[in-house]
């Protein structure tokens, strides 16, 4: 039997190891181990389901069953990346036994492997076969189906968080928005590519081991590089620091607003580039939740808007202040609290209807 391998199916080999030591390297991290578990078996996941992708065109019509089992645990890669997600943005929700029917779908996976097993390479049902074909092939829809769903946890979060902090930072999850973002169009890729190449198109002459394969197996290694370094650098950096204000009785609105202000003001807080709900509320002896219905009811803003208000307020005060025209925008910026040229430009233009520089230069 003659075993080749192409300079893709080479570079593919390499990504997927690559993929399978980062992802047990992440078992072993102390920060975030719930969902570093989670991050972990889908780094697995995705560097298994490709490998029969990998294996020379000979043992895949000699050996069909086996191409496929154990290797292809697509159908877990959606499921994995939501519950990382999930123990990310809701670290108090434990996995729980009924979350386990997620993970049931495993033996769609297998359905094309027992087919040839038992009938070998003969194919004597063909409908039964393409059936099994296509529920193998429709975890790329499971997969787009719990993408969906990791956007929306992430999108919750994010509207969450900022009644808890003035710069979120790296805790927003815009970088996991990233790995999804990235996983969404390289399945999409996939996608396009079973269409085309199962002849439903008409375009019959295409075959699994054309060159259109290697386009696949490039992006994907490419895709599994990527994943793999990143996912493993970024996941035990994030803290997640999540605030749920629930109604409850709290003092007076003007009162506890009268305070806020005199701290803001007088002690100019925002100053602190870090600041969250909790610095805030425990220089000023409020309690966090009385402090977040405050500002979201009385002044319909969540923390994230009362905050930069005042720096922004103090921002423009220093642009129209002569002495100040030898420093830069974004050095004023740092001084008023704001950690991010991005995030304040956003902001600023947001509250002025300008960029800090054309409001500079109308007021000059």
């Amino acid at each position: 039997m003659q075993f080749e391998l192409s300079p893709i199916q080479l570079l593919t080999i390499c990504a997927v190891l690559n993929g399978l030591i980062f992802g047990l390297l992440l078992l072993d991290k102390k920060e975030n181990r719930q969902a570093n578990r989670f991050l972990s078996l889908m780094m697995l996941c995705l560097s298994l389901t490709f490998t029969p992708y990998m294996v020379a065109p000979s043992i895949w019509h000699q050996y069909r069953w086996m191409v496929w089992m154990p290797f292809s645990l697509s159908y877990w890669i959606g499921p994995s990346l939501y519950f990382y997600v999930r123990a990310l943005t809701r670290p108090e929700v434990n996995f729980r036994r009924k979350d386990w029917w997620h993970f049931s779908p495993i033996v769609l996976n297998y359905l094309h492997s027992f087919y040839h097993l038992f009938l070998g390479n003969s194919n004597p049902f063909p409908w039964l076969h393409v059936g099994a074909e296509l529920l193998e092939s429709a975890a790329i829809l499971s997969i787009f189906i719990y993408m969906i769903g990791c956007y929306r946890m992430i999108n919750r979060y994010q509207k969450s968080l900022l009644d808890f902090s003035a710069n979120p930072g790296i805790s927003d999850l815009k970088w996991v928005k990233g790995i999804v973002t990235v996983l969404m169009i390289a399945f999409s890729m996939i996608l396009v590519f079973l269409i085309v190449s199962s002849g439903v198109l008409g375009k019959h002459e295409l075959h699994l081991w054309g060159d259109h394969l290697a386009v696949i197996l490039f992006l994907y290694a490419a895709m599994l590089y990527w994943f793999s370094i990143h996912g493993y650098r970024q996941a035990q950096m994030i803290a997640v620091p999540i605030y749920r204000p629930v109604p409850q009785k709290a003092r007076e609105f003007s009162e506890v607003l009268l305070q806020l202000e005199k701290a803001m003001s007088e002690g100019c807080l925002y100053r602190q580039s870090d600041l969250s709900l909790a610095d805030l509320s425990k220089a000023v002896g409020i309690a966090e939740r009385t402090i977040s219905n405050t500002i979201n009811g009385e002044l319909q803003k969540n923390f994230h808007q009362f905050v930069n208000g005042y720096r922004v307020e103090e921002m423009k005060q220093r642009l129209l202040d002569p002495q100040n025209a030898h420093l830069t925008i974004f050095s004023i910026a740092l001084d008023v609290g704001f950690n991010s040229k991005a995030s304040f430009n956003r902001v600023f233009k947001a509250s002025t209807g300008c960029t800090p520089q054309q409001f500079r230069t109308r007021h000059s």
